[in-house]
């Protein structure tokens, strides 16, 4: 059953949401945050894969689930399963962080 308090909830966290994204973009046009280096290494320049993957899984699944809850009009439960993506994709992130740290480490 939705009660008027949860979707209420549910709206007022959709606006809260929009408006930061909102002032994020603005910002961002206004060259106040920078996002030329959001997805490069730090050192090398290139492009990485892992930090694509985080940032997009992360994207994705939240507007998902932000989707679904407005539908609903009540929060949807989050199965463990995508959980369980999530955590891989942050973990392959943070393993990647790992090995390029230790292979610019010199040997002694």
């Amino acid at each position: 059953m939705v009660t008027y308090t949860s979707f209420g909830l549910l709206v007022f966290l959709a606006i809260v949401f929009i408006g930061v994204f909102a002032a994020v973009v603005h910002k961002i046009h206004r060259d106040k945050i920078d996002l030329s280096t959001l997805l490069h290494e730090h050192g090398t320049g290139k492009t990485s894969l892992s930090r694509f993957q985080f940032l997009l899984f992360t994207f994705v699944i939240a507007g998902t689930f932000l989707v679904l809850s407005l539908e609903a009009g009540a929060f949807v439960e989050i199965p463990t399963s995508v959980l369980i993506l999530l955590g891989i994709s942050g973990g392959s992130f943070v393993l990647s962080k790992a090995i390029s740290a230790l292979a610019k480490k010199p040997d002694a």
